[in-house]
């Protein structure tokens, strides 16, 4: 995935979109104000919130804000191979709307990616594909759609993965899967590993290193704070189990991606105006 646009668009009266002559998709929720978007035959409320509406370029579209007043919005747009995919998968034709139990991912993936596009240092554009993957990954539980993947797993133990993948920062406890689960915590861990081939701790240890590598493209993000975040008990134990699952240790791979630990903001203005990889981009809502 690319960056294409990022940054706010303010409406104080109603605009159409036609189709845009390239493929791509965007991210769009409500910084202020209230309006609707219609798309084909469908109108949905636009307000503030953990609402979010994921769409084609390609899908003509009318952004009205309401009447009298103005309203602003935040969105990302972006493109690559196998979007057509996701679009599909997720429906965006007929059901562009989503409600996010953790809204802050989307608005921490907007910080990251408007520091990328404004520094531009080398290899951001790895980075903005991983983190722009972790949001429409979010998007896909979000539509319970990575459940069908896992249909042949017990009921229970999808319960469990899914809390897990919705929440992976958090300190889990093996009682606490086990009440998802509606066993007794002998019984959930030896269903766990009979049914996944591992104990739930090294399930859990593996989703939050993965959370890790998300955490570790922010530059602004000290290793410390990754560590503690993701209830490491040091970020010396971090370094260590993140080595020996990654072959890096955290400050080797944040050297990979051509970042390092003090890296941050260049001190130049934010962009407070849609950018494209390169050259200026155009607004779009």
């Amino acid at each position: 995935m690319h960056l294409l646009v990022i940054g706010d668009t303010r409406y104080r009266e109603p605009r159409r979109f036609g189709p845009f002559a390239k493929p791509g998709a965007g991210v769009v929720w409500i910084r202020s104000g209230q309006g609707q978007l219609r798309i084909g035959d469908a109108t949905w409320t636009l307000k503030p919130g953990a609402h979010f509406w994921f769409y084609g370029a390609q899908q003509p579209r009318i952004v009205s804000p309401a009447p009298g007043g103005t309203m602003t919005t935040r969105s990302i747009w972006f493109a690559g191979p196998g979007l057509d995919g996701w679009l599909e998968e997720l429906d965006v034709g007929h059901q562009p709307y989503l409600r996010l139990p953790h809204p802050h991912r989307v608005y921490r993936a907007y910080r990251s990616l408007r520091q990328l596009a404004r520094r531009q240092p080398p290899n951001w554009e790895w980075q903005v594909h991983v983190i722009l993957n972790a949001v429409l990954r979010d998007f896909l539980l979000t539509r319970n759609l990575l459940a069908r993947d896992r249909q042949s797993l017990p009921e229970a133990i999808r319960r469990v993965l899914d809390a897990i993948a919705l929440d992976p920062v958090r300190d889990w406890k093996a009682s606490e899967l086990a009440a998802l689960a509606g066993m007794s915590c002998s019984g959930f861990r030896s269903r766990f590993r009979e049914t996944l081939k591992k104990a739930p701790h090294e399930y859990l240890q593996q989703a939050r290193l993965d959370l890790a590598r998300e955490l570790l493209a922010d530059p602004k993000t000290r290793i410390k704070e990754i560590a503690r975040k993701l209830h490491f008990s040091s970020d010396h134990y971090f370094s260590n189990v993140f080595h020996q699952h990654t072959g890096f240790s955290p400050t080797d791979f944040r050297q990979h991606l051509g970042l390092d630990e003090h890296s941050g903001s260049s001190g130049r203005p934010a962009v407070s105006s849609p950018c494209e990889p390169r050259r200026p981009g155009r607004r779009r809502a």
